[in-house]
């Protein structure tokens, strides 16, 4: 696990809070740092500050889902705000999740591990053999790999895991509160706001196939009914 953060006193923080649950730590203070640990080998997961001293917490994050690489390692944000603004911005940037400071020890450790089990990458994690298939759009979970008429979409571990949901069960409405139940298990602290702003992200990477999702009026979202095909 790559741990980054400028500031000395948080990021042993950060670190006793994670080392006490086990946890094995590589830890950097600067975005430049952390750009040479990831280059030299991918990590399991990275927990970032927002505030670097020579780059945001937002760069990396962006930096790591454009690699090639890295573009599936698990990313947790640490905010030292609680405005939803921060959250969105770092669910934007490609983040799987964002914990405000101060924050407890057991939350933070519960919160990587969460993240670490909706990527597939905790130890003992499951995963599907069949790939889900509906219309154009083809969801491996073994290979954490999503395709729209073959071409790959480069989806954040979150919101692979809601659009896996989903496919999961095609035709029925899941309501917002079972999509934040399910998906963030444990996590504690989501919004129906930031559930959106996933649902938004998936449809802007899936393009012109953005329809598969549809809104379901005062309940949540599911997958639309495909197109009949032409007589």
């Amino acid at each position: 696990m790559l741990v980054v953060d400028s500031d000395p006193s948080g990021r042993q923080e950060i670190c006793q809070a994670l080392e006490r649950n086990g946890f094995e730590l590589v830890e950097t203070d600067s975005a430049a740092q952390a750009g040479e640990v990831l280059r030299a080998s991918a990590p399991t997961v990275v927990v970032v500050d927002t505030l670097l001293r020579d780059q945001s917490g937002f760069a990396v994050c962006r930096t790591i889902r454009e690699c090639p690489e890295t573009k599936d390692v698990p990313v947790l944000m640490l905010s030292r705000s609680s405005s939803d603004m921060d959250r969105i911005l770092a669910l934007e940037a490609g983040a799987d999740d964002v914990v405000a400071r101060p924050f407890f020890p057991r939350e933070l450790a519960l919160r990587v591990r969460s993240v670490l089990r909706r990527s597939g990458r905790a130890p003992g994690g499951s995963r599907a053999d069949a790939p889900l298939e509906y219309g154009p759009i083809t969801l491996d979970e073994r290979r954490r790999l999503v395709t729209a008429e073959g071409k790959p979409v480069a989806l954040t571990g979150t919101e692979f895991s809601v659009l896996a949901l989903l496919m999961s069960k095609p035709g029925r409405a899941f309501t917002r509160e079972e999509i934040l139940g399910e998906v963030w298990a444990g996590s504690g602290g989501r919004t129906l706001r930031v559930l959106d702003t996933h649902v938004k992200g998936i449809r802007r990477k899936l393009g012109e196939y953005a329809w598969v999702l549809e809104s379901v009026h005062g309940v949540g979202y599911r997958l639309a009914g495909l197109p009949q095909a032409e007589p």
